[in-house]
């Protein structure tokens, strides 16, 4: 077996993968290693085409998902190992079927990542590495409710047995000990087996909150950095960053600076300026500040 030196993560995945062909082949340590080496040159080949600052960021996602199909792998079963006596055939192919599953939804996240990255007109975005972790966000927040949902139609299926919606709870991804602790008993009599409505509500919530980030910063996209003097102080709308600057000649008196800290503006030393995120409310507040009714920067 060829020898390829394996990062950490990647050997922190060891267990999983020398369990993920426990029952379909007679050699699953053998079987794990080939796993580990082929996962850590995927890795590497996708890494290769990102900017090194989204390397952590898409390295922690893909092993995620990678752990997942692994766990998927695990449950899958082949007559050669366990013997052909009363064989489950259709919960083999049940299992088989949530393997691949959990397979095309790595693979298939994985090229979607670098597609947005690597696709030309997407490199003028203004905050593009925010508006990307916002996208991959709602991607995961997105499954997260789906696999919630899909856990409580589970665990509220009369006709399966206990041993049955362990199992699928496990092909949906959940680790075996916390779809055990899903189809525990509720603490409280109002509560009902599974996610609680107000996870979801919550976990929904935070989605919409995503999106509308992500519609604000694509607001920006074709906006060039505008400035302007408004009473002898310089103000900078800055939209590569999204911030609203104010440059003044020298250090504001004190009653200046408490407007400006009562105002949510913050002193950056490194601008040199005093700044907050550039919003219509910021504007306002800046407008409040020096005094004016309308700043009319950029037009």
């Amino acid at each position: 077996m060829e020898e390829i030196t394996r990062r950490a993560s990647v050997m922190a995945l060891k267990d999983l993968a020398y369990r993920a062909h426990q029952w379909t082949s007679f050699h699953p340590e053998k079987r794990g290693e080939m796993l580990l080496n082929d996962c850590e040159m995927e890795l590497q080949a996708y890494l290769a085409k990102l900017p090194a600052e989204m390397h952590e960021h898409f390295e922690q996602r893909y092993l995620e998902l990678y752990a997942k199909w692994l766990s998927a792998c695990s449950r899958c079963i082949s007559s050669f190992i366990t013997g052909p006596a009363k064989f489950p055939v259709k919960r083999a192919e049940k299992l088989n079927n949530w393997e691949r599953g959990a397979r095309e939804k790595l693979e298939n996240w994985a090229k979607r990542f670098v597609d947005r990255v690597c696709n030309p007109t997407q490199h003028r975005l203004t905050g593009w590495a925010e508006i990307e972790r916002l996208q991959d966000k709602v991607e995961k927040l997105t499954a997260l409710q789906e696999a919630m949902k899909s856990a409580n139609s589970v665990i509220r299926k009369k006709k399966l047995t206990e041993e049955e919606k362990l199992d699928e709870l496990v092909a949906l991804g959940f680790s075996e000990a916390n779809a055990k602790t899903l189809l525990e008993e509720p603490q409280y009599s109002f509560m009902r087996k599974g996610f609680q409505q107000y996870q979801l509500t919550n976990n929904l919530a935070k989605i919409k909150d995503a999106q509308q980030r992500i519609a604000r910063l694509q607001n920006m996209v074709d906006r060039e950095d505008a400035e302007g003097m408004v009473n002898g102080v310089r103000v900078v709308y800055c939209y590569s960053e999204e911030r609203l600057r104010l440059y003044f000649d020298g250090k504001p008196d004190g009653e200046t600076i408490s407007k400006l800290k009562k105002a949510a503006f913050k002193w950056s030393p490194h601008n040199g300026a005093w700044q907050r995120l550039l919003t219509s409310n910021a504007i306002y507040a800046a407008e409040r500040v020096l005094g004016v009714e309308k700043l009319n920067i950029g037009k």
